[in-house]
């Protein structure tokens, strides 16, 4: 179970408050025995209460927690021989372990893009195991032959069966409005689309479009109609990128192909981008590849989109597209990595912190709850050591982050470290 809420204070601190790139160098933040931040400011400013356990925050930086936008906790890149081995227990277990280290890590709140079951929401929801606040898609929504589909040549399909994870291979508009019905019926927050090809998928490539504007659009209605958070799209070429913007997408993830017409529906419509670096990042990675983690095939896409990705995201910005948080991140990963990633390919260091807090919690609807360091807020809050604003690339380093706090309890001290 949790650990008990007890109120708190900390001192000597330096605040980032998700809301102003200007730090207050000496803050006070407490927090109450609801789990929520009583107070937030300037020493000089405000009133501590005298009856908060006191903990001491010299030569830290406290921020919100970190919110990412896009993960799988029961997925992991493995060889295939691994993958078929997995069980639909295997999977339970692997999303509540990686839902915990990414907890430890500092991610208090997260979006899950696929393939894990509501069940896990509501086990860390319960306190039953420790976990980031959650909101799921249940089963990414795929034509046959798409991104979601698991059919491989040798006619073996790589899919754990999970009851509460409905099938989500469907074509034509009444096909996918039944696909997006099952999905919402199995307790899911958002619709997850495949609107293009992918890396990780053997029978495509990340230039496909797939689903047509009109299926789009019958699932964007349908999560509309059903009153939840929203619909994402995977989203990596050119022509399915704008195929999903047209039809109504809440949010773009990847965006690697997107060109000047895609952005410009961006800034029209308001959607935001989640770029994903982490995931890059690990499918290049030298170890995974000659351990066999990643495939052949993925490695060739990811090599075709690897800089152009980089490039595309660094003109994005430059137009003002709206950034969130989002890592594809799952076992064996480390989330807060994205926003090192962010700041140096052009968003800078205060602007990658808010796509990952302020923004992050606008797109899942928790702007009033989590976020910001203001009083009346859920108390999700981790500490860094040094200045996030002038050292960037610290959020590589998971011996940086050495206080995580979720709801007003300790998560993780590291502070004598």
């Amino acid at each position: 179970m949790l650990a008990p809420v007890r109120p708190a204070v900390f001192v000597g601190a330096r605040l980032l408050d998700g809301r102003s790139p200007d730090a207050i160098a000496n803050g006070v933040l407490a927090t109450d025995d609801r789990g929520r931040i009583s107070v937030a400011g300037a020493v000089s400013g405000v009133k501590a209460p005298r009856d908060a356990e006191r903990i001491d925050a010299t030569g830290l930086t406290i921020l919100p927690g970190i919110i990412d936008c896009h993960v799988h906790l029961s997925l992991r890149l493995e060889p295939v021989a691994d993958q078929v081995q997995r069980s639909a227990t295997d999977l339970v277990v692997r999303a509540l372990e990686t839902g915990r280290d990414f907890l430890d890590a500092g991610v208090t709140t997260i979006r899950d893009a696929g393939y894990t079951p509501a069940g896990i929401k509501r086990a860390f929801a319960s306190g039953a195991f420790p976990g980031p606040r959650m909101q799921v898609s249940c089963t990414p929504l795929s034509q046959t032959g798409g991104h979601g589909d698991g059919w491989t040549p040798s006619g073996a399909v790589l899919e754990t069966e999970v009851s509460d994870l409905p099938p989500g291979i469907a074509d034509g508009v009444d096909a996918v409005r039944r696909a997006a019905r099952m999905q919402i019926r199995a307790g899911a927050d958002w619709i997850k689309v495949m609107a293009t090809g992918g890396v990780l998928s053997a029978a495509d490539s990340p230039d496909a479009s797939q689903f047509t504007v009109d299926e789009i659009r019958a699932i964007v209605e349908e999560a509309r109609a059903a009153g939840i958070h929203g619909t994402l799209a995977h989203a990596e070429g050119t022509s399915g990128i704008k195929n999903a913007l047209r039809a109504g997408i809440t949010s773009i993830e990847h965006g690697d192909l997107i060109d000047d017409e895609g952005i410009d529906l961006m800034l029209e419509r308001d959607v935001p981008l989640i770029p994903t670096f982490n995931i890059n990042f690990a499918l290049m990675d030298e170890d995974r590849v000659a351990s066999g983690d990643v495939p052949p095939w993925a490695i060739e896409k990811m090599r075709y989109l690897f800089d152009r990705q980089q490039v595309n995201f660094r003109h994005a910005m430059e137009r003002g597209v709206r950034v969130v948080m989002g890592t594809d991140s799952f076992n064996g990963m480390y989330p807060p990595a994205e926003l090192a990633y962010m700041a140096e390919f052009g968003l800078g260091p205060f602007r990658a912190i808010q796509a990952a807090t302020t923004d992050a919690a606008a797109l899942l609807g928790l702007a009033d709850e989590v976020g910001t360091l203001e009083p009346g807020k859920i108390a999700d809050l981790i500490a860094v050591s040094g200045d996030p604003l002038a050292e960037p690339g610290l959020w590589r380093d998971p011996a940086r982050i050495v206080f995580v706090m979720q709801g007003g309890r300790i998560v993780a001290d590291r502070r004598g470290a």
